[in-house]
């Protein structure tokens, strides 16, 4: 299996990883405010990783450092305003408009590297993004908002935070890029956390429990594959198949919850599901070797 089907499995099982993290999530929510969810999240992750850096004498290099810099605030501000934007917005339009950063990353991608996208990365994306618009909104109607302005503004930040995340993970160890990523996002959301929420008056046992997933599983391994799948594959590809977070999320509350699943949701279902093979080149057109036709589209964009 070459490396790039290995990091596109890598991006999937993050996805996995977070889609059943939504359960963990609704649990902490109910006893810590979101800000404070984050503050522990991110905190006890950035603990994780710095202790494995120790352990195997991680070194660190100044590319390395900058990019993940810029990659914690991005993740930190896109969750924040993704938390704030739930206030004034339901919750599947906040995650519908999330999940627009799979269509603005190839973009963003062209515009800060100079690197075109194949044209099934495009179609990809608008696949998945039709799919995640079915499995949100198939029980309401479309409207727009301020919570609906920041949920959008939240998933900008998230397609910088992947481009970003693929810069730090080509330029160093992904151990010392999360480290660091969680380092700043955790620094970031003491003020919020500290100085706008209070701590509750008691915690209950299955709290602690769903944050130790939030910081073991939905962040410390998440973040951990996520970041060592940039490096073998392109940050429009990973988008792709990172938003299928919603897929996973859908069918877990199936599963465990007993959600019902209207026909319209099922379709959205097939559509990022069609998404994912796209990007896997499943039905892409091969010469005499993969590489050749890769190579042979590459050419064919560029003279475009």
């Amino acid at each position: 299996m070459r490396k790039k089907n290995q990091a596109n499995l890598a991006c999937l099982l993050t996805a996995m990883v977070w889609g059943g993290g939504f359960i963990a999530t609704a649990a902490a929510l109910r006893t810590f405010d979101p800000g404070t969810t984050l503050m522990l999240r991110f905190s006890g992750a950035a603990i994780v990783f710095w202790l494995i850096c120790l352990v195997a004498k991680i070194r660190f290099n100044r590319a390395c450092v900058k990019a993940s810099v810029w990659s914690g605030v991005f993740l930190y501000s896109a969750f924040l305003l993704q938390t704030i934007g739930l206030r004034y917005t339901s919750t599947g339009m906040n995650a519908f408009l999330t999940a627009v950063n799979v269509v603005l990353v190839p973009y963003l991608v062209w515009l800060v590297f100079r690197k075109r996208p194949q044209r099934r990365q495009f179609a990809a994306s608008l696949l998945c993004l039709g799919g995640i618009g079915c499995l949100s909104l198939s029980s309401g109607s479309f409207s727009f908002n301020v919570g609906d302005g920041l949920s959008l503004g939240c998933a900008v930040l998230f397609a910088a935070q992947i481009i970003a995340t693929e810069r730090a993970a080509k330029t160093g160890n992904p151990m010392a890029v999360n480290a660091i990523q969680m380092s700043v996002a955790a620094l970031l959301s003491f003020p919020y956390a500290l100085g706008m929420e209070t701590w509750p008056a008691s915690v209950p046992a299955m709290a602690w429990g769903s944050i130790a997933y939030s910081i073991f599983i939905a962040t410390t391994l998440a973040y951990m594959l996520q970041t060592w799948a940039q490096k073998y594959t392109d940050a429009a590809s990973a988008s792709v198949l990172l938003c299928t977070e919603s897929l996973f999320a859908n069918v877990f509350g199936w599963l465990l919850l007993g959600e019902t699943k209207t026909p319209v949701m099922v379709l959205g279902g097939i559509l990022i599901f069609l998404s994912v093979l796209l990007v896997e080149g499943v039905f892409h057109r091969k010469s005499a070797s993969y590489p050749e036709a890769e190579a042979k589209e590459e050419r064919l964009c560029d003279s475009l």
